[in-house]
């Protein structure tokens, strides 16, 4: 299948991938801790998801996974101990790399698959 061009009002349209369903009505929450507002789904009460905000850039990550492990890496001081801290932060880093491009991927092809229905009807 060709990947087309997703529109700019698909992009911010709230998509629920537990319901498979895009437009669905959705609840922004705060959580106290964060800054950033969710979006959860009436229907199921699961996250809902907006292809705009995604960001999956590997840029990000590298760099995030680099900054951490010299941060481990000058608290320590020597040399022993930061070799398996650093492996598995970025085992986790890379996981959750993977997680984010995987969520990004099922988001478009469910707006993807909504386009399509909604040319030929």
């Amino acid at each position: 299948m060709k990947s087309r061009e997703l529109p700019e009002d698909l992009k911010n349209t709230v998509c629920c991938l537990k319901c498979r369903k895009v437009g669905v009505d959705a609840v922004r929450k705060k959580l106290p801790s964060l800054s950033k507002k969710y979006d959860s789904c009436q229907i199921c009460k699961s996250y809902a998801y907006r292809y705009s905000e995604m960001n999956s850039s590997p840029i990000l990550f590298v760099s995030v996974t680099v900054m951490g492990s010299l941060a481990m890496t000058t608290e320590y001081g020597d040399f022993e101990n930061p070799v398996m801290a650093n492996l598995v932060w970025t085992l986790i880093m890379c996981g959750v790399y993977l997680n984010n491009v995987s969520k990004k991927k099922k988001v478009r092809r469910l707006l993807e698959n909504h386009m399509r229905e909604n040319v030929f009807d």
